[in-house]
This record gives structure tokens, C-alpha cells and sequence, in this order.
């Protein structure tokens, strides 16, 4: 389980800069902070 929140947390912190652009446009941004609270931990 580690193994993969890692591979995530990689993806997610990847995809935030990119992500963020579309998040401003995208409701995404509301999946965004979520997802980085765990893994932020």
C-alpha cells in the first residue's frame, strides 16, 4: 500500500502544476487539496 500512496503522491505533486492551471478552470482543484492532505502527511 505504501508503494503505491507513493506513486501517487508523485503523480499528484507532477500533475498540481499542471493540474492547477486546469484546476482554476476545472472543478478539480476541489479533488486537489484532498489528495495532496494525505500525502502531504
Amino acid at each position: 500500500v505504501y508503494s503505491g500512496t507513493r506513486g501517487r503522491g508523485g503523480l499528484v505533486v507532477r500533475s498540481r502544476p499542471r493540474d492547477r492551471r486546469v484546476a482554476g478552470s476545472k472543478p478539480d482543484s476541489t479533488e486537489d487539496p484532498p489528495c495532496m492532505g494525505p500525502v502531504a502527511r
